[in-house]
């Protein structure tokens, strides 16, 4: 019984879910060619994508470091207003890719840094994010910004290292006056920034294929055919499960772990 509810759960959800990870291999080369091109109607903030993927390992900054994906408002749709700064709160927390599922520990106190305009650095780590905005950059007379910031991984002895892998940050973009927190136009949804830590490109592409998936709560990996689902509810009880895709729009549960902090 509890194998078929889940079965008719997961039926329920796959055609949406591989409607995303096709979407996601669809966008593959834009999201690996362009930058961040947010632009303001209102008080809101748009962007492009809302999944960028990068690598570490930029030539002038070693294999430790990126400054990809730049950010580059797309004036075109809509300017900022001169002089204010456009900035990004970090949310969420570090997420690391183990070859087959997102996990929320990383193998060796890894945190990633982003150093912002202001020369501050800007945390995330499994156990949390900077509670401190990070500065982009002002907006010039145009209504336009080009950046690129600084993308740093450290490991537990805070040095320049990480373990192979991918990494998954989070951060929201806001326009606020100089020197203020208080946000005059702000983006509705986070940005997620996949980062490659010496993956092969086409198990990095597994990782950025799953990230797409994260916020739906189900994360469905072609390459293997399993599908997580982080929180499912079965007989008042909640678990995290994994399926295999048999074809046909058919699944076989392959592990279920019943959730301690049941709500």
């Amino acid at each position: 019984m509890f194998k078929q509810s889940i079965l008719i759960f997961i039926t329920a959800a796959f055609s949406l879910l591989t409607s995303t990870v096709i979407a996601a291999g669809d966008d593959d080369h834009e999201l690996h060619t362009e930058d961040i091109q947010p632009w303001r109607i209102g008080a809101e903030i748009f962007v492009n994508s809302t999944l960028f993927e990068t690598d570490f390992g930029d030539l002038s900054g070693g294999s430790f470091v990126t400054d990809d994906p730049g950010v580059d408002v797309n004036i075109q749709k809509g300017t900022f207003t001169s002089g204010n700064w456009l900035r990004f709160q970090p949310v969420g927390q570090l997420l690391y890719w183990d070859g087959e599922q997102w996990r929320e520990t990383v193998p060796n106190g890894e945190r990633i840094e982003i150093t912002d305009a202001l020369d501050n650095a800007i945390s995330f780590s499994a156990g949390g994010v900077s509670e401190t905005a990070g500065v982009i950059g002002e907006i010039d007379n145009s209504g336009g910004l080009h950046e690129h910031l600084s993308f740093r991984i450290f490991d537990a002895s805070n040095t320049p290292n990480g373990s192979p892998g991918a990494y998954r940050i989070q951060l929201k973009l806001f326009e606020s006056a100089p020197q203020s927190d208080t946000s005059i136009s702000i983006a509705a949804s986070p940005i997620a920034i996949v980062l490659n830590r010496g993956l092969a490109p086409e198990h990095f592409e597994s990782a950025v294929s799953a990230a797409a998936s994260l916020d739906d709560n189900a994360a469905f990996v072609a390459e293997t055919g399993i599908v997580t689902i982080q929180r499912v509810k079965a007989f008042d009880t909640h678990y995290k499960v994994k399926l295999q895709y048999i074809g046909d729009n058919q699944f076989q549960l392959i592990e279920a772990e019943e959730m301690i902090d049941n709500p």
